[in-house]
């Protein structure tokens, strides 16, 4: 294949031709083109002749001059125009039968283009009247000669190939660009950075919010401790030697109440943890320890103070027995009173001081017992709160590695398919690039050619 072949070819894919030539009829308003048109088209088969702006692929342009005035501005726009797009240009003055004065007006026009645009146009100027059919021939013929010529002038097929010439130097660039397989490479790097983010995202808000919820149970459970331990010491004041015996109990009673509230409140905070790491609520397991357990207090032993209080107590019975048996001595008749009264007043004060020593010294004991089963109830809640916490994040854990491998599966099969898809296009990119290439170096070729040998087209 010669290059002539090869640039008609190259012209045919980007620049396709209509299968019949084209005639644009252009003039300024009120030159009578429309009705040129109408004539003139009945009159060319096979032909299109346009009315208005002159086709940027008509072979033939007519341009039509009213004959009441010579040409002015507007007129010698048109024809610049249309030589600057290669068209073959053939003048016209219409309406001739209504001006009787057309003869001077056309022969002015002639004197004007041959002055200022020499050469524009091909042959003389025809008077034409599409109402009389005047002069109709004669463009007939005109125009069937210039379509029989050897088709466009240098100029404009040079034009032609560098208009072609611009639109492969575009689509030969949008193709180096690949914007398809750009968007392809962002979907695939999206999905690769996204594969690991939700773990990530999910480790980090674990680790922050179970270091929050660690300090505030463990506050929670010393506040509680210490409400509780502030009414059981209210009420160990206020209670009797009957009451002692049973504080025991209710100590135990109120420490289950405590760790029932504890538990309650620590699956809710646990819940929520879960529900806000996972994004979904997650079920949170109770508590697999037994309740901090409460031993009961050892027996009091009774030492050297206690004896000293009875001797005490009988001491200062013995005294108030004499206060009061001292003014009984002036009366011979309660004389058997002096000796066994104090006696009996000794004996009662001593047993007084002795149970209230007693009573204060079992209040004593049971306070330090409290003080104890309140340190040993903090510790065996809190570590009963973080157990619950650390076996949370362990399930946690476990449901985020579960998503993640499930997550990592479906962004493997994407990137797969990304992947296959990624090669495909640009295997067709490729092929479509190197074929652009071709027709540009074809057309680089031409452009660098004589007009002779392969600007002009080839003949039908």
């Amino acid at each position: 294949m010669d290059l002539r072949e090869a640039v008609d070819q190259v012209m045919q894919r980007w620049l396709p031709r209509s299968g019949e030539p084209t005639v644009a009829v252009v003039g300024p308003a009120g030159s009578g083109r429309s009705t040129l048109v109408a004539a003139l088209d009945p009159l060319l088969p096979g032909v299109r002749v346009c009315d208005g702006a002159a086709d940027p692929g008509a072979a033939v342009t007519v341009l039509t001059f009213d004959a009441s005035a010579p040409i002015g501005r507007e007129e010698l726009g048109l024809l610049t125009a249309t030589r600057a797009r290669g068209s073959v240009a053939i003048a016209v003055v219409t309406r001739v039968d209504a001006h009787h004065d057309a003869a001077t007006v056309l022969d002015r026009d002639a004197a004007l283009l041959a002055e200022y645009a020499p050469g524009a146009v091909t042959g003389r100027i025809l008077p034409v009247s599409a109402t009389t059919g005047r002069g109709l021939p004669e463009l007939q013929e005109a125009v069937e000669r210039a379509l029989g010529d050897t088709g466009p002038t240098s100029h404009r097929r040079r034009a032609e190939l560098d208009s072609a010439r611009t639109l492969v130097l575009a689509t030969a660039a949008d193709l180096r660009r690949d914007g398809d397989a750009a968007a392809l490479r962002e979907r695939r790097a999206a999905l690769v950075a996204d594969r690991d983010g939700p773990r990530a995202e999910a480790g980090s808000a674990l680790r922050r919010l179970s270091a929050l919820a660690r300090v505030d149970l463990t506050h929670h459970v010393a506040d509680r401790v210490r409400a509780g331990v502030a009414v059981l010491r209210a009420e160990l004041d206020r209670s009797g030697r009957s009451a002692l015996h049973a504080f025991p109990d209710r100590v135990r009673d109120e420490l289950g109440l405590l760790t029932a509230e504890v538990d309650a409140t620590t699956g809710a905070a646990l819940d929520a943890l879960a529900a806000e790491v996972l994004g979904s609520p997650h079920p949170v397991a109770g508590p697999n320890r037994p309740p901090p357990a409460v031993d009961d207090p050892q027996p009091r032993h009774r030492g050297v103070e206690d004896r000293m209080m009875i001797l005490v107590g009988a001491s200062a019975g013995a005294g108030l027995g004499r206060l009061v048996v001292a003014p009984m001595s002036e009366i011979p008749a309660l004389d058997l009173l002096a000796l066994p009264l104090p006696l009996v007043v000794g004996g009662v004060a001593a047993w007084a001081l002795t149970r209230m020593r007693g009573l204060a010294a079992d209040r004593a004991h049971l306070r330090l017992w409290l003080a104890e089963v309140a340190s040993q109830v903090r510790s065996g809640l809190e570590q009963r709160v973080l157990a619950r916490l650390v076996e949370l994040e362990a399930e946690v854990v476990d449901a985020v590695q579960r998503a993640h491998r499930g997550r990592v599966r479906t962004t493997e099969d994407s990137l797969v398919a990304l992947d296959r898809e990624l090669r495909e296009c640009m295997a067709r990119s490729s092929g479509r690039l190197a074929a652009v290439e071709r027709d540009l170096l074809v057309l680089e070729r031409a452009l660098a050619e004589p007009f002779e040998r392969v600007l002009r087209p080839s003949p039908q």
